[in-house]
């Protein structure tokens, strides 16, 4: 009881056979019985072994490898004493008949199933000796043919030792396949969790070149017509034609408070949030023709369909329209979104003066519509003719 109580059970070595335990149930039964019939039908019995000494030894060696085989853990002492009684029993049958070595085969399983180490080595070694022994034709032969059982006990143990290096390659390519996989899957997730923080980073990016060109545009436009407003009203002290200052002002301050709404609806983002893109731009056009006394129209074509590239289409119209509220000299703008197989097309079209599109710089605004769409695939032309007004061209695949 205290050698039991020192070492708890240990969990048998089931990992080292892919096997079911109704194997080790049914393989020894069939061993036995093969090597009973043929010791009884052949006669090679040892004399003082009746038949029904033999039966009842094979039953008690198979009940005690049912007994075992059932159970999940045994301590160390419970196993050595299961094997040395199912080892006695295989010797007693292989006295009384040596094909019973046959059934001598199953103490390698259950030596690899119940020991590890030097205890393994042992066990293994044992049951190679007990097979010699039945090769040569039983216990009595011993004293005639020690050589041959020399030999082939050499043979029998070289025979375990390869088939257990085979079989310890074996689980240790397992395992380095195992680890393999569990280093590839932890790679995935950095990877997965390294692709997450470029993305956040990205976006990141985008808020703050967004933030950074809408305050370059507030700053050359509404910061500079509120200058010019306060130097008009300034001058008035003293000049007799303040009534045409005035009208300067007020002319400034219109365009100061257009600039800053398209500020604001530049800033406001969340526009798509409870609209489809068609919605969102239709709002935009009205309210930008509202603000600038113009006449703008929209047409939408095709079924709408959303894409990862409304939002940059949105941004793209704002900054279209801007311009021709600031360069263009415009009366009509022309505003078409069409839905096509291919994709998403966008068409700002106005009657302004135009321009030459060889004598013009490209600047910051039709850039920045370009660097929206270009990582999707899209495009963004600029159609001109000094006199006959622009059309802007937005095309994203969809």
């Amino acid at each position: 009881m205290r050698d039991h109580d020192a070492q708890p059970p240990q969990t048998l070595n089931w990992d080292r056979f892919d096997i079911a335990p109704t194997f080790l149930v049914l393989v020894p039964g069939g061993l036995l019985l093969a090597s009973l019939l043929i010791s009884v039908l052949t006669g090679t019995t040892s004399s003082g072994w009746s038949p029904g000494l033999i039966v009842a030894v094979s039953v008690a060696a198979f009940a005690l490898q049912c007994g075992w085989i059932r159970r999940a853990t045994l301590s160390m002492p419970a196993r050595s004493l299961i094997f040395v009684a199912q080892f006695a029993m295989t010797a007693a049958l292989v006295w009384a008949s040596p094909f019973f070595g046959i059934y001598a085969f199953m103490g390698y399983i259950t030596a690899l199933m119940m020991f590890s180490g030097v205890a393994l080595w042992t066990a293994m070694s044992a049951i190679a000796v007990l097979a010699a022994v039945a090769q040569i034709g039983g216990f009595p032969q011993i004293p005639h043919a020690w050589p041959a059982l020399i030999v082939l006990v050499g043979i029998n143990t070289g025979l375990v030792f390869l088939f257990s290096w085979v079989g310890a390659r074996r689980d240790r390519e397992v395992a380095e396949r195992e680890a393999a996989v569990t280093a590839l899957e932890e790679a995935q997730q950095r990877n997965v969790f390294l692709q997450e923080q470029l993305l956040e980073r990205a976006r990141e990016r985008g808020v703050l070149e967004e933030r950074a060109r809408l305050s370059r545009e507030i700053h050359d436009t509404v910061a500079q017509d509120l200058v010019a407003i306060v130097s008009q009203l300034e001058a008035i002290d003293g000049d007799d034609d303040w009534t045409g200052r005035v009208e300067t002002a007020k002319t400034l301050a219109r365009s100061g408070l257009g600039e800053a709404r398209r500020a604001v609806y530049a800033l406001r983002s969340p526009m798509l949030d409870s609209q489809p893109l068609p919605s969102a731009l239709t709002d935009l056009v009205n309210a930008w023709a509202t603000v600038h006394h113009l006449h703008a129209s929209i047409d939408i074509d095709g079924d709408p369909v959303p894409t990862d590239d409304d939002q940059n289409l949105l941004r793209i119209c704002q900054e279209a329209l801007s311009n021709v509220s600031r360069h263009a000299h415009a009366t009509t703008v022309e505003v078409c979104l069409s839905y096509v197989e291919e994709g998403v097309l966008l068409d700002i079209k106005d009657d302004g003066r135009g321009f030459d599109p060889l004598g013009v710089h490209e600047g910051n605004g039709l850039r920045g519509m370009r660097e929206r769409v270009s990582s999707s695939g899209g495009t963004v032309d600029v159609a001109a003719k000094v006199g006959e007004g622009t059309l802007v061209s937005a095309v994203v695949p969809a």
